[in-house]
């Protein structure tokens, strides 16, 4: 069909041998074209269906705060060439929030596998393979997760004894923690649940080979 042959091209020819964990968790997080969203895959419960559309949603709020940050940097920008009036805390309210929106990306690249990889070693590898691969990056990436949420919490508590603030606004620097925690926390959701696809593919493979 001709959507199967635009997939393909998409992704370089390899078809139904990509990797596992991105192809089962893309159908699971993006709904079908014009109808209801897919049921999840065999052995993929209602919880980590709602994790994903959780997740989903987190980094649509992240898009949000980048979308709020390039209309007010826009107007800004107007202002000031029409009126010479900028907005005088564009530059700190975008280096304040930009970092939130960047974690709130995270979790959902993990869970979609959107995050740059070289394949150019597993192109050739089987499906158990690669499945493999994926397994062991998504523990990393959850170890990764991990030692970052535990580094941020003890930042979030050490901006909280000893508050500073943004020069225009006075923001508190805090408040920019926790929903990065919750990028975090949700990354290492994303991080398990990639696993978990990973280590089902190696243990069936057959059941991701192409049919």
């Amino acid at each position: 069909p001709h959507q199967e042959r635009l997939r393909r091209r998409s992704t370089g020819g390899r078809g139904e041998e990509g990797d596992h964990g991105t192809q089962s968790l893309s159908t699971l997080v993006h709904p079908a074209e014009g109808g209801e969203p897919p049921p999840p895959p065999p052995g993929r419960g209602r919880l980590i269906t709602q994790l994903a559309a959780l997740i989903r949603l987190w980094a649509l709020f992240g898009g949000l705060i980048t979308l709020f940050l390039a209309l007010m940097t826009a107007a800004s920008a107007i202002s000031n060439l029409a009126f010479g009036l900028p907005f005088a805390a564009d530059y700190e309210l975008v280096k304040h929030l930009i970092a939130v929106a960047i974690f709130t990306f995270l979790p959902y690249c993990q869970l979609t596998g959107s995050n740059v990889t070289v394949d150019i070693f597993t192109e050739g590898m089987s499906a158990r393979g690669k499945a493999a691969m994926s397994a062991f990056s998504s523990l990393f990436a959850a170890a990764f997760a991990a030692l970052l949420l535990v580094q941020m919490y003890s930042g979030f508590l050490s901006y909280l004894n000893y508050p500073e603030v943004t020069p225009v606004l006075h923001l508190p620097l805090w408040t920019a923690f926790p929903p990065i925690l919750v990028s975090l926390a949700l990354l290492f959701v994303a991080a398990i649940i990639t696993l978990l696809e990973g280590w089902h593919g190696f243990r069936h493979p057959a059941e991701t080979s192409p049919s």
